[in-house]
């Protein structure tokens, strides 16, 4: 009687075992599904998923275990009998996925979140598909082997630093649907050598191409009426750059450290020229100024090296403090009549300079402003009156040395001014 119970215990052990085995290796797709349609948690063939039972949706978001390899999100997946359709990528779900090397991303997402690639650093190639109308704030920032990106037609809007630091992306065509491209857009994409921008784009923000180092050209879009501060600042391998007719003001520092920068067309509708707009463009040797300009400011032209000659605009009455200074080659350069201010330090270190002429408006000269122009042999003041100045707006050099030609019947004007009285060699014509 034992043994027969022992047997009844050990078969039913057997089967007992047999049927925990076979429901342990089956493969599962998820957790249960919440039946009052609330929000819950999936993870299906290696990814997880937001699931919303009432919509019969789900998102992809960022797994607790850090995603790798070929990434294939399928457009719909099976989670407890259930079909959920997959519509969108959440903020961040992939961050920082340094294995991820491909995304297959299906035609039904209609929505990716901020910064859902960013940091994939091995991601090469990316496809996105037509029902995805906005790209997000840095989206593929930092993906550094980047290469091919297709966008497609049904773009309508781009945030924030979309493709930042992407560093092997060397080519893309921007959709025709974008009219403005946002700030940082394309900032230090180092290998990045063509762009297509479509015509109807209205506005380039700051710091868009910033430090885009292998690019040699682009061609702005005439109906362009804004470009943003630093927008191509350090794109040193540019060549050549022409401002749209549509532009009335040239922005701070939008094209400086462009060192291979040769030549610059400024249309007769720019009004305003920002601070260290073409600052250390190095290759830079004249620059042609309409006289639809009548303000400049401090340090535009700051460490033009190889800047020979430029001819003021007509309408400048004040000449910004740094605007000229370390402009190493700048032989000559012509005032306009209505000047009346030259700014501190305007042309400190302009070492070639050899020749002024000051015009009868000119009031104020301010202090270092040609200073270290120790070749600056010649001053000519064309007014009655000397110009306001201090004791340091000349070097040394050129108070002791250069020839002052001043109106005749003026030398006591002069000779009482504490200041141009220090000038040795003041001459009546």
């Amino acid at each position: 009687m034992n043994n027969c119970l022992d047997n009844i215990n050990v078969k039913g052990l057997e089967k007992w075992i047999l049927s925990f085995c076979l429901f342990a290796f089956l493969p599962f797709h998820a957790s249960a599904i919440d039946v009052k349609g609330k929000k819950n948690s999936a993870v299906v063939d290696g990814i997880s998923y937001q699931l919303n039972a009432k919509k019969e949706t789900a998102i992809v978001v960022k797994s607790p275990d850090i995603y790798s390899g070929d990434i294939v999100i399928p457009e719909k997946i099976e989670v407890d009998s259930l079909t959920f359709y997959v519509e969108e990528i959440a903020a961040s779900a992939f961050e920082k996925a340094t294995g991820v090397t491909s995304i297959s991303i299906p035609k039904g997402i209609s929505k990716i979140g901020p910064r859902a690639f960013s940091g994939c650093s091995s991601l090469t190639a990316i496809e996105l598909p037509k029902s995805i109308e906005e790209l997000p704030t840095e989206l593929f920032s930092e993906c550094s082997s980047l290469v091919d990106v297709t966008l497609p037609k049904s773009i309508r809007k781009m945030s924030n630093d979309v493709f930042k630091g992407c560093k092997s992306l060397a080519e893309i065509v921007i959709p025709a649907s974008i009219t403005s491209l946002p700030h940082g857009t394309f900032e230090e994409c180092s290998n990045l050598r063509e762009v297509e921008l479509p015509t109807g784009m209205t506005s380039i923000a700051s710091n868009a191409f910033e430090n885009c180092s292998s690019l040699e050209q682009i061609v702005i879009p005439t109906g362009v009426k804004s470009i943003g501060s630093e927008a191509f600042m350090g794109c040193s391998s540019l060549r050549e750059f022409t401002f749209p007719s549509s532009l009335s003001k040239i922005s701070n520092s939008v094209l400086k450290n462009c060192s291979s920068l040769e030549e610059v067309h400024l249309p007769n509708s720019v009004s305003e020229i920002a601070s260290e707009a073409f600052r250390s463009c190095s290759s830079l040797d004249s620059l042609y100024l309409p006289n639809s300009v009548v303000k400049i400011g401090s340090g535009a032209f700051r460490d033009c090296s190889n800047m020979r000659h430029l001819t003021l605009p007509n309408g400048l009455v004040s000449i910004s403090s740094d605007l000229f200074r370390g402009c190493t080659n700048l032989e000559n350069i012509a005032f306009p009549n209505g000047l009346k201010q030259i700014g501190s330090s305007a042309f400190e270190g302009c070492t070639s300079l050899a020749k002024i002429t000051l015009p009868s408006s000119l009031k104020e000269i301010d202090g270092s402003a040609f200073d270290k122009c120790n070749n600056l042999m010649t001053v000519n003041v064309l007014g009655a009156t000397p110009p306001k100045i201090s004791s340091n707006s000349f070097s040394k050099t050129t108070f002791r040395e250069a020839a002052v030609h001043i109106r005749k019947g003026t030398l006591g004007n002069f000779q009482i001014n504490k200041q141009w009285a220090k000038f040795l060699d003041l001459i009546e014509r």
